[in-house]
């Protein structure tokens, strides 16, 4: 019993990070109607920024580092807006996503030209520390991670209910065709919201940091996080972010009861099946599918 908790902890953790890679994917989708195929960008630059740049050169304090990265990372994906999307936006779908590879291929160049292509590690706030409750023992870490992201789903919704850029974003997210009626500036819109994407995908590289090795093949999660958007379902944002949960558990749940050999497979094997048989995923419509 103690296992299975401990397991259960390990995999809503992971989750969390899949979920706020998904919920990047979500906004800009409901934003501008195409998977941002760069968003696992985010992700690497994210962790490089944080872990190697700011923790392991800088050596700032935690707070410090984190509101750093936050706006280092607004900034950038404003930059990646204004230079890759905005001028394609009224192209053809197929030039738009080439595009956005060509961004995901681009920042994953300059990471190796900045720092190189060998794996480097970091420290997490609280290191190796574990938390012990009779038989249970649970990581720092993975609290940490937790609490990170449900403190950042609350900051989410009060800014989304209480904020006019956060309404504004929100009904964009809702119904696009509806804000674009009402006279919603879209270029406000879309460059707010590529910024805010870029942020989670920062703060989810961020707290990946500690766990996986900080290489330009980190934005290989990306893939992970759009599963989550599979599962969830790309229009619903906490529905791609419950699929993030749900990906996640699974992930360690089948590399512990079954093989870590084979854990990948789980997942991508649990991604085809949505693909199959729930391709509108578990919060979605059926005719969202075709969209993308």
């Amino acid at each position: 019993m103690s296992t299975l908790v401990q397991q259960l902890t390990n995999g809503v953790a992971l989750g969390c990070i899949y979920g706020l890679i998904a919920l990047g994917y979500s906004f800009i989708y409901n934003a501008i109607g195409l998977v941002n195929l760069a968003q696992g960008s985010f992700v690497m630059v994210g962790s490089f920024i944080y872990g190697v740049t700011l923790i392991n050169n800088m050596k700032l304090p935690f707070v410090v580092a984190f509101f750093v990265l936050t706006i280092v990372m607004a900034i950038f994906g404003i930059i990646c807006e204004l230079i890759f999307y905005r001028p394609l936006k009224n192209a053809h779908i197929r030039t738009v996503l080439v595009g956005l590879v060509a961004l995901e291929l681009l920042v994953g160049n300059l990471a190796i030209i900045i720092w190189g292509p060998y794996p480097r590690g970091t420290s997490g706030p609280f290191g190796h520390k574990l938390l012990t409750i009779g038989e249970i023992s649970v990581s720092y870490q993975n609290m940490f991670i937790i609490s990170v992201t449900v403190l950042l789903l609350v900051v989410q919704a009060i800014f989304f209910k209480k904020t006019m850029l956060g309404k504004v974003m929100r009904a964009v997210a809702q119904d696009r065709d509806t804000a674009r009626l009402m006279g919603i500036e879209s270029d406000l819109v879309i460059s707010a919201t590529f910024a805010y994407s870029s942020i989670l995908g920062g703060i989810a590289g961020m707290l990946v940091s500690p766990l996986f090795a900080i290489e330009p093949g980190l934005a290989t999660l990306g893939f992970k996080g759009f599963g989550a958007c599979v599962i969830g379902a790309f229009s619903n944002i906490l529905g791609a972010f419950a699929g993030g949960i749900i990906l996640g558990t699974a992930e360690i749940l089948g590399a512990s009861y079954v093989s870590s050999v084979y854990k990948d497979s789980i997942v991508y094997l649990l991604i085809i099946a949505f693909l199959l048989f729930r391709p509108q995923g578990l919060f979605g419509k059926k005719k969202e599918h075709g969209g993308l």
